[in-house]
């Protein structure tokens, strides 16, 4: 890719019905190589925003450009989802074949990539995502974890620039998702550009930058540790701040010398810095 920015939402809007705007006058940039966690209410436009960064759907208004390229342009389409790939929250919903090896292949067999690329390709991203030799399994015996891994796999086997996950943690027990967690933040640490909308603030907590929308406008955009720790907004947006911000600030309300934290580790090591000087 020649540019450094991969997603600009240039004044765009968007609506279902020709009415009620999901977004308007929308403007948000993600830089390649970036770790963009969104977060954001029931119907403040993060599932629809994921959808145009693959041009699932189009902006009524202004532009959307990824890669360089215009959504809206039909020749461009396929270079645009061939390059930014989505996972869906309901691996279910995404899975297409019996065997994982079938699955895998299917996104990179439809580029049209010939053998033997496109079995390295499967081997490469069940290694990724830490199924390899499970090709021959089949998808409907996995846990839910295993499926959104594999779902991942399959996205990854079409060599992306842009990985976009939609809530893929949601449906997944605590052990799953800090299984795909860890996935995902060796993937951004490998280079890959990385979408994530979650409900979990601890997750947000592991990206560089955090985006928070409310009624299709962007609320609060920095770091986490800038917007994870501003309690007061974050639930007037109905939102949550991360168990280690919201128990580090009770220590600081009842006197306890600590700094905001958003990590349960940063937290833990306040806490025996602090014990060592007693």
């Amino acid at each position: 890719m020649s540019t450094d920015v991969f997603v600009d939402f240039r004044d765009a809007a968007f609506t279902y019905d020709g009415e009620a705007f999901v977004f308007r006058h929308l403007n948000l940039t993600v830089p390649q190589g970036q770790f963009l966690c969104l977060l954001g209410g029931n119907g403040s436009g993060k599932s629809t925003l994921a959808k145009h960064i693959n041009a699932l759907l189009l902006p009524d208004e202004g532009e959307v450009v990824v890669f360089g390229c215009d959504t809206r342009d039909a020749e461009q389409t396929y270079f645009i989802r061939s390059n930014a790939g989505l996972v869906f929250q309901n691996p279910d919903d995404q899975l297409v074949a019996s065997l994982i090896e079938n699955d895998v292949a299917f996104g990179p067999e439809n580029l049209g990539i010939p053998n033997p690329e496109l079995r390295e390709r499967v081997t490469r991203a069940l290694a990724e995502v830490g199924l390899q030799g499970f090709e021959a399994h089949e998808t409907n015996a996995l846990s839910g974890g295993q499926k959104q891994r594999v779902a991942i796999a399959g996205v990854l086997a079409m060599d992306p620039a842009i990985l976009i996950l939609d809530e893929a943690t949601a449906m997944l027990d605590p052990r799953g998702r800090a299984g795909l967690m860890r996935v995902v933040r060796e993937l951004h640490e490998r280079g890959m550009t990385v979408v994530m909308i979650t409900h979990f603030m601890e997750e947000a907590a592991a990206a560089d930058r955090v985006v928070v929308l409310d009624g299709g406008e962007v609320r609060m955009d920095g770091a986490p540790e800038e917007v994870l720790v501003r309690a007061d907004e974050l639930r007037s947006l109905s939102l949550e701040v991360p168990f280690a911000c919201r128990l580090s600030l009770e220590l600081q309300a009842a006197g306890v010398p600590v700094s905001t934290c958003i990590t349960d580790d940063t937290l833990k090591e306040e806490l025996c810095a602090l014990r060592s000087k007693m």
